[in-house]
């Protein structure tokens, strides 16, 4: 497998903000996100600029490519098990 497919990406974040691997049905749900997210910030450039307006620039990816990775990443970071720790 690549080592930069979304998959691949997906898993990584996964792991840095729950410290575990995702199950096959997040990791489909998370891909199905992402590819939402992209269809979204392509039909929309200016939401996609305001998305990335405050976020450190990365060069050599298009605007909505990152944007849809943030709003990708920010849904990590809202679930239950990142925001409490048991």
């Amino acid at each position: 497998r690549d080592a930069n497919s979304d998959a691949e990406r997906i898993t990584f974040a996964f792991r840095r903000c729950l410290v575990r691997p995702p199950a096959d049905e997040e990791l489909e749900k998370l891909s199905g996100l992402l590819a939402t997210n992209r269809a979204f910030y392509a039909e929309n450039p200016d939401a996609a600029s305001e998305a990335i307006a405050k976020a450190v620039q990365a060069e050599g990816i298009a605007k909505e490519e990152y944007a849809a990775w943030i709003a990708t990443a920010r849904i990590l970071m809202n679930l239950d098990e990142f925001i409490t720790r048991e």
